[in-house]
């Protein structure tokens, strides 16, 4: 008997990912020029212009507290690192609304601030429906009120990539499971000499709560990571990309931990 329900999720589980995998390339062929005339408003004027600059993309995880901002980095920020208060944020991201609604408002006390918020596709077979009043999609009120640009991204499911590309002004941003990898395709269009990736740590937790137990690389998030390196390479081989006291990405990237010297780990 175990053995006919394993079965059959088997089989229910691979048919459910055929039926969404070919659902959502509708779906792209379907809205592909939208995407492309609301990305090109969106992302057009920012291609190559941090060339020869350094990044630094800011992250949530529970390494974030062991952060030493370096200088001279332009900050990119997602979801709940607009309440870090040791960096100034040049731009954010933003996607699931669900858990940033409390604060978002707060970008309006930081009028400088470049606001990218994600507009997600609402089916059944992609978004969720959750249990409290807020959902994932950020409203269209809300963006237009921050003045904040939009994009699009595409999910991926078992039978398709994360769908990165170097034309982000006219193709959807592979969401990877975390605003994080937006927010990395946006750095790396950018073209900069280096992104430092800050608490980027893959695991449980964040850099405002306590967590005692011992993180866990979410290996969902490891994969996409590998992804990204694999089309950093491709793309912008150029652009050295270092992990800043990681955990779950130990070894991926060049791996910098932050002690009075500030050197690169070898």
């Amino acid at each position: 008997m175990k053995l006919l329900k394993n079965l059959y999720k088997f089989i229910s589980s691979t048919f459910q990912n055929i039926f969404r995998t070919v659902y959502q390339d509708h779906m792209y062929i379907a809205d592909a020029n939208v995407v492309t005339h609301i990305h090109q408003k969106t992302f057009g004027e920012y291609k190559n212009i941090n060339a020869g600059k350094d990044i630094a993309i800011i992250a949530t995880g529970p390494s974030l507290n062991k952060y030493k901002p370096i200088e001279n980095t332009i900050n990119i920020g997602v979801n709940k690192a607009l309440l870090y208060d040791k960096v100034n944020l040049d731009y954010l991201f933003v996607i699931d609304y669900n858990v940033t609604h409390s604060y978002l408002d707060r970008v309006l006390n930081y009028p400088n601030l470049k606001l990218f918020y994600a507009s997600l596709p609402r089916f059944k077979y992609n978004l969720k429906e959750l249990k409290d009043d807020y959902r994932a999609i950020i409203p269209e009120s809300v963006i237009n009120r921050h003045n904040a640009g939009k994009f699009f991204v595409y999910p991926k499911y078992p039978l398709k990539n994360y769908q990165l590309s170097p034309n982000i002004d006219m193709t959807w941003l592979g969401i990877g499971c975390s605003c994080i990898f937006p927010a990395m395709q946006f750095a790396l269009f950018t073209n900069p000499k280096r992104i430092y990736i800050v608490g980027c740590d893959s695991t449980t937790g964040h850099f405002d709560e306590k967590f005692d137990k011992k993180p866990k690389t979410d290996k969902i998030l490891y994969r996409a990571w590998q992804e990204i390196k694999e089309f950093a390479s491709l793309y912008y081989p150029e652009t050295e990309i270092i992990s800043v006291n990681p955990v779950g990405l130990k070894g991926l990237f060049t791996d910098l931990y932050q002690n009075e010297e500030n050197k690169i780990a070898e």
